[in-house]
C-alpha cells in the first residue's frame, strides 16, 4: 500500500469510502486465492471474501491500528471461513477443480493433478501450511505472523508436510502404474 497504513486505518475507523476501497483493492485478491486454495471451491471463496469484509467492517473497532494486526485479523477469520467449512464437508474432496490452482511453480497438467490429489489428503493443518508457504509464496516470518507460531515450528512443521505430501505423491504414483 502506498499511503501509510496508520491514515487508512484512521479513514476505516471514520468509515471513509476511500479507505475501504484501498483496503478491498489490496486485501480482496489475496484472502480471495487463500480461501479458494484452501478450499478448492470458487463460490465459497468469493462468499467467503465477502464475509471475510463483512465481519471486518463489523469489527473494525476491535481491530488494533497496526499493520500486522490487521492482516492477522482477515486471516484469522478467513481461515475459521475455511476450516468451518471443512469440517461440514470433511468426506468430500475439498479441491475441485485443479486448473486455475496454479503454484508459484508451473508444472505441467498431470503433475499439477497429482500434487493437488497429495495435497487434498493431508489434514487441514498441514493444508494450510504448505498452500501459505508453498502456493501463495508467504515466508516462514509471515506464516508465523500469521497464524501465531514461533517460526521455528513453522520450519519444521512445513518441513514434516513437505516429506509428508512427499510420500502421498509417491504411493499415489504407485496406485497409478
Amino acid at each position: 500500500m502506498i499511503m501509510e497504513f496508520n491514515k487508512i486505518y484512521e479513514g476505516l475507523e471514520k468509515n471513509e469510502k476511500w479507505a475501504w476501497k484501498m483496503i478491498l483493492d489490496h486485501y480482496s485478491s489475496r484472502i480471495y486465492s487463500y480461501i479458494l486454495n484452501f478450499s478448492g471451491n470458487r463460490q465459497f471463496a468469493e462468499e467467503g471474501t465477502q464475509e471475510v469484509f463483512f465481519r471486518m467492517f463489523k469489527n473494525i473497532k476491535r481491530i488494533k491500528g497496526k499493520r500486522e494486526d490487521f492482516e492477522k485479523y482477515l486471516y484469522t477469520i478467513a481461515r475459521n471461513y475455511s476450516i468451518d467449512n471443512y469440517r461440514k464437508n470433511k468426506n468430500i474432496n475439498i479441491i475441485e477443480d485443479k486448473d486455475y490452482l496454479i503454484p508459484k511453480w508451473d508444472p505441467d497438467f498431470e503433475t499439477k493433478d497429482l500434487v493437488w490429489r497429495g495435497i487434498n489428503q493431508l489434514e487441514k493443518e498441514d493444508r494450510e501450511l504448505i498452500i501459505l508457504r508453498e502456493i501463495e509464496g508467504y515466508s516462514y516470518e509471515e506464516i508465523s505472523n500469521l497464524l501465531d507460531i514461533p517460526m521455528g515450528t513453522v520450519k519444521s512443521r512445513i518441513n514434516r508436510v513437505r516429506l509428508k505430501l512427499a510420500e502421498i505423491i509417491k504411493s499415489l504414483q504407485g496406485r497409478k502404474q
